[in-house]
């Protein structure tokens, strides 16, 4: 069976081929007659005629052939040229198509056609750029023409020309009356503008796609998270309601609820932070540990201890694990100050917990340690606060808060060198990551200053603003000293950039205005009326602003 079928394929190959070559010769001999010019004509529309079915058959590689026999007698034949490069074209045979091309436009320099079949020539082989230079003059002559308006914005969009993109684009939507063709092409030119972060473009585009197409999904999504992009919240939300209006699949409502949740807590709105958890709660296949587990949280925000900690502990009480959720109990235990709770939870991590997980259970509970501390120092509990240090010590010794603390607490008891001495150990255990520097040169700068070394003083201060140059307090410290030391021209320059850097900053604000009241009194009145403004218990402003009133009678 298999053989007859290749003899009959061969044979049938055979037997075009002699019919080609019959008609080949029969056009060199009507060639050679005397009437050669009427013959010659009617040779070359048989000819012609003969590549059409030959074409619209699917024959390309005969087309090719009979094509070159017939044009090597006859090279000026355009027409027969252009089928040889569409047959060319159709054959992937691109570099031959692309010859063809070159010599017709040779001589027809205008021939829209060929200069169509060149540009997709040029797609073909990947040489976008020359393509598009093909399909620009093509629309400088016919830039009403669909077909060039499609291909050349798509060619602009896959080379990256994302203006003129945008701009071919929105010229054939205008030309389009299929609203299907239209509402693709504006979710195009959505993104294109999106890139180009021209976002009104962007909102009107999916606008007009959502007039065609208003309840698709996708489409919303988009508008939303593009509101959700230039943080316009009330609009976001307005178009994450309005998709829970029509949509069903448990996919699209968790994905609404979700961004419904993380707006609302962008905006600290945690009521609705938890009406929306509520509800998502209900949504099939929503992930209730970890909404439960969100809302807990949201509550603790709202300072609802009693509430957000019982979720907590309920969870604690699901999960088999547990870890992360009892880290978050225990750290909304010590938000309400109820430390030995929290301590009670963290020790019972350590008995179940794996060595990473033990890592972190005892730095975590030397940060316990610590805050507890610090709650004692601010009651002036001192010996109660020592004793926690010393606890957070033994969970991690290199904590540097630990011996920040305890300078804190010798500086209020006035023991400033034992306060200096800690301030540099907490200095060199945060050397990696010198997450407080600022706030340790701060106290050291202040307990030199208690010391009576400027010279230390102003060495702290200087390290801080190498660190942060914009630092507001190291700036209104650096003040401070230049005012002991009778400078006031510096001083004055440092409580200008601190007040720059943070305009709230009270305490620069009223040395400010104590030094403008030497040479600048209405300056000086105005800032204590802000200060006022800011803090109307701040009785130093209130007194200075009424002496500088009665020593202007």
């Amino acid at each position: 069976m298999f053989s007859s079928n290749v003899i009959l394929i061969a044979a049938a190959f055979v037997l075009a081929l002699v019919f080609i070559y019959i008609l080949y010769a029969i056009i060199m001999y009507q060639g050679g007659k005397s009437n050669k010019g009427a013959e010659l004509q009617l040779s070359t529309k048989n000819i012609l005629e003969q590549v059409k079915v030959l074409f619209d058959k699917n024959e390309f590689a005969l087309v090719q052939l009979l094509a070159t026999k017939y044009l090597d007698r006859v090279p000026g034949h355009k027409e027969v040229r252009q089928y040889l490069a569409k047959a060319y074209f159709s054959d992937k045979k691109y570099n031959n198509a692309i010859n063809q091309c070159l010599i017709i436009l040779k001589r027809d320099p205008n021939n829209i056609n060929t200069r169509k079949l060149l540009g997709d020539c040029y797609v073909k082989r990947g040489l976008l750029n020359k393509a598009i230079k093909e399909f620009e003059g093509i629309y400088d002559q016919r830039s009403t023409d669909k077909e060039v308006l499609r291909t050349l914005a798509k060619l602009y969009e896959d080379t990256a020309q994302i203006y003129s993109a945008i701009a071919v684009y929105n010229a054939l939507s205008s030309l389009l009356e299929d609203n299907e063709e239209i509402a693709a092409i504006q979710l195009t030119l959505a993104k294109l503008n999106e890139e180009t972060k021209d976002y009104p473009a962007a909102f009107e585009a999916y606008k007009i796609r959502l007039g065609i197409y208003p309840t698709d999904i996708p489409t919303n999504q988009s508008l939303a998270e593009l509101y959700i992009k230039i943080e316009n919240y009330p609009k976001a939300i307005e178009t994450l309601l309005y998709i829970l209006t029509f949509a069903s699949e448990p996919k699209v409502l968790i994905w609404a609820y979700e961004n419904l949740i993380g707006i609302s807590v962008e905006t600290e709105e945690y009521e609705k932070a938890i009406e929306y958890s509520n509800r998502l709660l209900e949504v099939q296949g929503s992930d209730k540990f970890k909404i439960r587990n969100d809302i807990a949280l949201f509550n603790i925000k709202l300072n609802n201890f009693t509430t957000g900690i019982a979720i907590l502990e309920e969870l604690v009480m699901m999960s088999q694990n547990g870890f992360d959720v009892t880290v978050q109990l225990a750290d909304s235990y010590i938000k309400c100050k109820e430390y030995q709770k929290a301590l009670d939870k963290y020790l019972a991590l350590l008995d179940k917990a794996t060595q990473k997980e033990a890592k972190k259970v005892r730095l975590l509970i030397s940060d316990l340690y610590v805050v507890w501390a610090e709650e004692a120092s601010a009651n002036s509990r001192f010996d109660e606060s020592f004793r926690h240090l010393d606890m957070a010590a033994e969970y991690n010794t290199l904590n540097p808060e630990i011996y920040y603390n305890k300078a804190v607490n010798h500086i209020s008891l006035k023991n400033y060198q034992a306060a200096v001495e800690l301030l540099h150990t907490a200095l060199e255990y945060d050397k990696h990551t010198k997450e407080n520097h600022a706030r340790y040169y701060i106290k050291l700068s202040e307990t030199h200053h208690y010391l009576g070394n400027f010279f230390e003083e102003k060495k702290a201060l200087s390290d801080l603003l190498k660190l942060d140059e914009k630092n507001p307090m190291g700036l209104y410290r650096s003040g401070l000293m230049y005012i002991s030391q009778h400078d006031s021209k510096n001083a004055e320059e440092n409580f200008k950039k601190a007040l720059q850097y943070d305009p709230t900053l009270i305490p620069a604000k009223y040395n400010l205005a104590l030094i403008y009241e030497n040479n600048n009194r209405d300056r000086a009145k105005e800032l204590y009326i802000e200060i006022l403004a800011q803090d109307p218990s701040y009785e130093e402003a209130r007194r200075a602003l009424n002496d500088l009133a009665s020593s202007d009678y």
